[in-house]
């Protein structure tokens, strides 16, 4: 139980308040004000939407940091909130992105600190906050503080969702920074559970990198070393889920690497380890591609219709939750590689329509699916229809140009080549399109 919990939830206003993002702040405030109002308790609400009372109470604290976006959109289904905790927490999030452009400047594909100027109070504050945190990670001796593993807690679990709201390159470094301090208290004497809570948090910084280096840069030989690591501290850790959740990482390599056996066979084995509807629903679309691209249809059509459990996990938010959108999504794919060109098209499409409504943010995952629909139109002969499905993929900011993309326009400008595409002016016209995307993407850039 986290120190102040019971405290907080009979507690005046949250005397945190004053020192946090005064957007955090009344977003915080707002969770509260409307929980009270509803005669809910923390347990009650924890209850109703599947998270921890820790996760709950913590939402309503504003030194804690942005909570996460999934476990807002919960919040305010359960409080009433009629999406205005949403756009709270969207305004915060822009606030937090200014705020860390204020005291961190590009140079290449690399971030620097930059002098922060006498006018911005908010960034020294933050600034100096962030040196109390060193400094209570290096003096923990052998068992470290609880505050601070609730610290690091926070810290990855806002690194999932990170990845899907913020450039890549800007994120990336700052979970290598999490993971190397990780990395650092792990190699000093430590107890037992909290080491193993250590080699966790670990796991999933070192997930997230492996997610980044294939899907994000095409880099698979670098993901491969990340992904055996997280496997390794994964099993310190002794998680089936983590572990469930790094075999199906593995899988989504070997897949892209042409080596389907091997996808298929970790994805089988993520699929045993899985607790969760998240994990199990990943793990099941990793083998149906992996068993789509071996043709093996009966087994693919075997595993799409496998009943996935109800349980959920606090901890599967960001690039770790695996939606059921996203398993709608990913079976269309795999429908698509077998030429079942209808069946993918429907996936798609009610994908597409989910992540547009309630996920507009997952900028990488949209653009995968209307390459994937574009797809599915070509083989339909219906060339105006696949150029409209693309046009917002095509007008994305080069620094959201990223390998998921490249993969499919590979796939699109390959069949454009073909007949009856390669002598329509139109055709070549899109070609080019397709091309100038692919020198902008960050693997170039």
């Amino acid at each position: 139980m986290l120190p102040g919990v019971d405290s907080v939830e009979n507690a005046e206003p949250d005397p945190t308040a004053s020192q946090a993002d005064p957007a955090i702040a009344r977003l915080t405030e707002e969770i509260r004000a409307r929980r009270r109002a509803a005669g809910l308790s923390h347990a009650q609400v924890a209850a109703r939407i599947g998270y921890s009372r820790q996760y709950v109470s913590l939402a309503e604290r504003a030194g804690r940091g942005l909570p996460s976006a999934d476990l807002i959109r919960a919040l305010d289904r359960a409080l009433d909130g009629a999406g205005a905790l949403v756009e709270l927490h969207q305004a915060a999030a822009l606030s937090r992105s200014r705020q860390r452009q204020a005291w961190q400047a590009p140079t290449g594909n690399m971030l620097v600190p930059v002098e922060l100027p006498s006018t911005t109070p908010e960034a020294v504050v933050r600034a100096d906050a962030a040196e109390s945190v060193a400094f209570a990670r290096r003096h923990g001796g052998h068992g470290l503080h609880e505050a601070v593993l609730e610290q690091f807690e926070a810290e990855v679990l806002r690194l999932a969702e990170e990845f899907l709201e913020e450039p890549a390159s800007i994120v990336v470094r700052r979970c290598r920074d999490v993971r190397d301090e990780l990395f650092r208290l792990l190699d000093q004497p430590r107890w037992p559970q909290q080491a193993r809570t250590l080699h966790a948090l670990a796991a999933r910084t070192c997930g997230y990198l492996t997610v980044a280096a294939s899907d994000f840069f095409g880099q698979n030989a670098a993901a491969e070393d990340h992904a055996r690591t997280a496997w390794q501290l994964a099993e310190l850790a002794d998680q089936d889920e983590l572990r469930s959740w790094i075999r199906s990482v593995q899988s989504a390599i070997a897949f892209w690497a042409g080596q389907w056996q091997i996808a298929d066979a970790l994805a089988a084995e993520a699929l045993t380890l899985a607790t969760t509807r998240s994990g199990a629903s990943r793990a099941i679309v990793m083998r149906a591609r992996a068993l789509a691209r071996l043709g093996d249809i009966t087994a693919l059509r075997a595993t799409a219709g496998i009943k996935v459990p109800e349980q959920m996990h606090a901890g599967e938010t960001g690039i770790v939750l695996f939606t059921d959108m996203n398993r709608q999504r990913c079976l269309g794919g795999a429908y698509l590689m077998i030429g079942e060109h209808g069946n993918a098209r429907t996936h798609l499409e009610q994908a597409l329509d989910g992540y547009e409504q309630d996920r507009a943010f997952d900028y990488a995952v949209i653009a995968a699916t209307r390459l994937d629909l574009a797809s599915t139109h070509l083989a339909r002969r219906d060339l105006h229809a696949a150029i409209e499905v693309t046009k917002p993929v095509l007008g994305m900011p080069d620094a959201r140009r990223l390998e998921g993309a490249l993969r499919r326009l590979r796939d699109l400008r390959a069949t454009l080549a073909t007949d009856p595409h390669r002598d329509d002016p139109t055709a070549r016209a899109w070609a080019d399109q397709l091309e100038n995307f692919a020198a902008t993407t960050v693997l170039v850039g």
